[in-house]
């Protein structure tokens, strides 16, 4: 096998494994991390969103029910809606997709749904 194949298949089997770690998250994992950065490896400087609230949203297909996550973000860089690796001290490193939602006066709210 060469290196090529040989990193397509590491590559894969992260994301499955990570996929999987998505599915069983739930809003216990997050709630004793409100008020808690997350950091999101973009460019030179590790841009920081703050856990700002942790709120259910009742029935869903997941386990222990959907909730939404929002984050603070400064006020630049503006990030666009896309999947990121948001990295905390405790959790490790997580692909979330995170939509730009408003602002408030610390910056960009951002909000990640489980559902």
């Amino acid at each position: 096998m060469d290196s090529t194949n040989s990193s397509r298949e590491n590559s894969i089997f992260h994301l499955a494994r990570r996929e999987t770690m998505l599915d069983i998250l739930t809003i216990a994992h997050f709630q004793p991390h409100a008020g808690e950065a997350f950091f999101i490896d973009s460019g030179d400087i590790p841009v920081p969103l703050m856990l700002k609230t942790v709120k259910p949203l009742g029935t869903a297909l997941r386990e222990g029910g959907g909730f939404a996550l929002t984050f603070n973000g400064p006020a630049a860089p503006l990030l666009p809606q896309s999947i990121y690796p948001l990295r905390h001290a405790m959790l490790g490193t997580l692909d979330l997709f995170i939509v730009p939602v408003g602002k408030d006066k610390d910056g960009i709210l951002y909000e990640a749904i489980f559902t």
